[in-house]
Formats: structure tokens, C-alpha cells, sequence
């Protein structure tokens, strides 16, 4: 073989080479893409999810915040006669201890 056959060879080879990464590359990036492309559509779900969420009240049905809100009413209503009986009870005990 001569030198120029030999030269021919091998840039032949390099060539294969490198048409060789360049597929793998291909294969690679397409599995790529398909992964990208399916997080970006589970994204968009979580974001749609969450406009209907914030669009309908944070996630709260009105029914719930009517029960909340009911409750929060009654909690006040126990809260504010456990303190007239606290001060009710701090007062006559001040006036026994006084005596």
C-alpha cells in the first residue's frame, strides 16, 4: 500500500468515525427532546391546576370558608366569655384577698 492509499484509509475511517458519534449524537438528543418536551407539558398541567385553583378562591371551596368562617364566629363568642368569667373571677378574688 502506498502512503496516499494508506492516508485515504484512514481519513476514510475518521470519517466513519465520526458519522458514527454524529448518529449516537442524534439518538441521544431526540431522547432528549422527548423528555423535554413531556416535563413541559406536566408543567403546564401544574400551572393550569394552579389558575383554576387561584380562580376559584385559593383552592377553597366557598362552602369551606362559610364553615371556617362560622366557626371562627362561635370561637370568638367562647373566647370573649371565658375572659368576662377570668376577669369576673381575678376581680372577686381580689376583693377576698383585700378583705
Amino acid at each position: 500500500m502506498t502512503t496516499a492509499a494508506s492516508s485515504t484509509i484512514d481519513e476514510l475511517q475518521s470519517r466513519l468515525s465520526d458519522l458514527e458519534l454524529s448518529k449516537t449524537h442524534e439518538d441521544v438528543s431526540g431522547v432528549i427532546q422527548k423528555e423535554r418536551t413531556e416535563m413541559l407539558l406536566s408543567l403546564r398541567k401544574i400551572m393550569e391546576t394552579m389558575k383554576a385553583e387561584a380562580a376559584e378562591g385559593g383552592g377553597a371551596s366557598s362552602k369551606e370558608v362559610e364553615k371556617l368562617r362560622a366557626e371562627n364566629e362561635e370561637l370568638k363568642k367562647i373566647n370573649a366569655k371565658q375572659k368576662y368569667r377570668i376577669e369576673h373571677l381575678v376581680s372577686n378574688l381580689r376583693s377576698v384577698v383585700d378583705k
